[in-house]
């Protein structure tokens, strides 16, 4: 009995094995893979993924994919990410996609109650209609929520850039 319980066991797990990807082309020994397909198509198409496309536009994508690969060869061979140049286009690309994500990080932190969207609403009732009827609260909740989490937002960065100001040497040289 105990035998046949762990065989059982072991083939309901073994059924669990979660798949590698699939290689669906190799470019000078560089595997393409549904992963990189699926990230592909997501960032392509909006959250679509590549097995749910016909057999004709998967082909399409792995085909893109090589190209796409090729270039990247292309481009290290080149040398030009050694160049000047491009040293200081990607230090700026990667300064500002710090402050772009850190920006985003601090938006994340910012709430809005259901209270002070209602106060608000009711402070600005007859902002709140749409022809000759009111808007109800819970119809514009959730623009008044974002457009409240804005304006928060930008006190904050205010405030922040007032305090940063304060501790730093600035010297504007423009009339």
């Amino acid at each position: 009995m105990k035998f046949s319980l762990a065989l059982a066991t072991l083939i309901v797990s073994s059924s669990f094995v979660f798949a590698a990807p699939l290689t669906l082309a190799t470019v000078n020994g560089k595997a393409i893979t549904t992963n990189d397909a699926n990230a592909f198509v997501s960032k392509a198409m909006g959250g679509m993924s590549f097995d749910k496309l016909d057999a004709k536009m998967k082909r399409q994508v792995v085909e893109q994919l090589v190209n796409q690969e090729l270039i990247k060869a292309q481009v290290a061979a080149s040398g030009i990410q050694n160049t000047p140049a491009f040293k200081a286009q990607y230090a700026a690309i990667k300064n500002d996609l710090a402050v772009d994500m850190w920006m985003k990080q601090q938006m994340a932190k910012i709430t809005v109650t259901d209270k002070e969207a209602q106060t608000f609403y009711d402070a600005n009732k007859d902002k709140m209609k749409q022809g000759d009827k009111t808007v109800p609260f819970e119809a514009a909740k959730k623009e008044i929520t974002q457009f409240l989490k804005l304006e928060k937002f930008k006190a904050t960065m205010t405030k922040t850039t007032t305090a940063l100001r304060s501790s730093a040497t600035i010297e504007i040289k423009v009339p």
